[in-house]
């Protein structure tokens, strides 16, 4: 017994004599070296990073300046169409001949300025009304000059013409049959609308993608540095073990051989220590690029108390119906197919116009006659094809048929996605729950195994254990808290996955969704106004 005493507090003194070796050269470290710059980045930090630098958050909202303007172009439907041309003709001829004894010389200038301005207006009944107003002022000047030397005679003789003609016309065009109504000339604005809608639903996934992705990143990050933290201890533990079988050999309670298995563990655990921190590099190099970060930043993840959340089936499901893009998406299609629908049978009628108009045209191109004209038109247009067989029968059925199947088709899509999911949500609202349960049994597995090794460790220094034994408990306590911070990273990434799946992330962290990006859409359409009012 006095011996095993003995033998505990050469070990005890050896660890002490370690670790005042270990403060010492600390202590002579070189004071002037310089700390890096230490990142501290918690997952609220992490969220904002990725919507201020991620590269795809700038290209989503650069594709939404181009998705709001083709909404624009579309509810412009039912503005008009203002368009103003200007013609101006300046010519000059001079023609001269000469002949025996003779010669001629004739003159002509013209001048001519026009403008025409046109307006299209069309309203939401199918309606087009064209207001046009032609203006035109013509100046044209005739000389000639003729010399005959025989008779010593010279003629001159000028001319002018010209005067101005202006002319302005309003007509109206309502269809009666194809083409006319309001739901069927509504229906493009609707169709554009919904597709707005759809736009905005696909960036606000987009965005919550990659919030979760960056969020992902950070995950691996923390868990790297975990393992990094269990390996060490891992790797401190063998090094003790190491010390205590040395000691042994001394004193002669134990042989070279049984030796060998702790330097083969420490050695095995060292070689872990280098993997471990090549994949702690690896996650941290990771994290940085995808925030768009210098690659060289040293980060530290501050360690955050997460909150326990045990979802409601039901209730995610409610949540679900309401904001899941792939549901939504069904639900849009089911819209449009039935706009579509109705759209083919309204070109399938007849064409039956009502026309109508009214102008005047004024001109005083000769002299001392001014003269107005007045026209007034109205009438019935009809174009009425009758296609009995042959391509034009084809492709009108054709239409037909793929209407009617779109809307069928529509419907039934959407009575899948509805069954998806459900399903998707109950495994997920599973998965969470069931991971939340994985994090009390890794935690009460890792407690488990540092009591059997500290147990084991006891048996050892009373030679009731080998090394085997004791090597085999300390790998088996490393897969423990291995497992025990994998399980906790897990059951947070499922969260995201609901998150996900609710259409909740922007609301889970608290992040005000922006359809738009109203400076952007600004400076763009600053670059581009110069051009469009440039002609030349």
């Amino acid at each position: 017994m006095k011996e095993y005493q003995r033998s505990v507090w050469i070990i005890v003194s050896c660890v002490l004599l370690t670790l005042a070796s270990a403060g010492q050269s600390l202590a002579e470290e070189t004071p002037d070296a310089v700390e890096p710059v230490v990142l501290q980045l918690n997952m609220g930090d992490v969220v904002g990073l990725v919507l201020r630098n991620n590269l795809n958050v700038q290209t989503s909202y650069l594709s939404r300046v181009l998705q709001k303007f083709n909404l624009e172009q579309a509810e412009a439907k039912f503005e008009p169409n203002v368009n103003v041309d200007g013609t101006v003709n300046l010519e000059a001829i001079e023609k001269r001949k000469r002949m025996r004894g003779q010669s001629q010389r004739a003159s002509s200038t013209t001048a001519g300025v026009g403008a025409t301005a046109t307006v299209d207006q069309k309203v939401p009944t199918g309606a087009t009304l064209t207001f046009t107003w032609d203006n035109t002022h013509n100046d044209n000047t005739d000389g000639s000059l003729s010399y005959d030397s025989a008779a010593g005679k010279i003629d001159r003789d000028s001319s002018r013409s010209g005067g101005q003609q202006s002319s302005w016309s309003i007509n109206v065009t309502q269809p009666l049959l194809k083409g006319g109504g309001i739901d069927y000339n509504m229906a493009s604005i609707q169709l554009a609308r919904i597709q707005e809608q759809r736009n905005i639903l696909s960036l606000r996934d987009s965005l919550s993608g990659l919030i979760n992705e960056g969020v992902n990143h950070f995950f691996t990050f923390v868990q790297a540095k975990e393992n990094l933290e269990i390996q060490r201890q891992a790797l401190e533990r063998s090094k003790r073990l190491l010390e205590t079988n040395r000691l042994k050999m001394e004193l002669g309670r134990m042989s070279q051989s049984d030796v060998v298995q702790a330097e083969a563990d420490e050695a095995s655990q060292e070689l872990s220590l280098e993997q471990t921190r090549n994949s702690f590099d690896d996650a941290r190099r990771n994290l940085l690029n995808f925030l768009n970060l210098e690659p060289n930043l040293v980060i530290d993840p501050v360690k955050t108390d997460y909150r326990i959340v045990t979802p409601d089936l039901d209730a995610c499901m409610v949540v679900a119906v309401k904001n899941n893009q792939a549901y939504l998406d069904k639900v849009f299609a089911v819209t449009e197919a039935e706009t579509r629908f109705m759209m083919a049978e309204n070109e399938r009628m007849w064409d039956l116009s009502l026309k109508g108009g009214y102008g005047e045209a004024y001109s005083n191109d000769n002299p001392g006659y001014n003269h107005t004209d007045t026209e007034f038109k109205a009438g019935l247009e009809l174009s009425a094809p009758i296609n009995l067989w042959g391509e034009d029968y084809l492709n009108r059925k054709q239409a037909l048929l793929q209407a009617v199947s779109d809307k069928r088709r529509s419907k039934i899509e959407l009575q899948k996605a509805e069954t998806d999911l459900q399903t998707s949500v109950a495994n997920t609202v599973r998965n969470v729950n069931m991971r939340l349960k994985f994090i009390t049994l890794a935690k009460r597995n890792s407690e488990l195994k540092a009591k059997q090794l500290d147990n084991e460790n006891t048996k050892l220094m009373t030679g009731r254990s080998t090394n085997f034994q004791v090597v085999t408990y300390q790998d088996q306590l490393v897969q423990a808290q291995q497992d025990e911070v994998a399980s906790s990273i897990s059951y947070l990434q499922s969260l995201l996955e609901l998150d996900q799946l609710l259409g909740t992330t922007m609301d889970t962290w608290k992040v005000e969704f922006k359809h738009d990006d109203a400076a952007l859409e600004k400076e763009l359409n600053d670059e581009v106004r110069p051009l469009v009012w440039t002609w030349w």
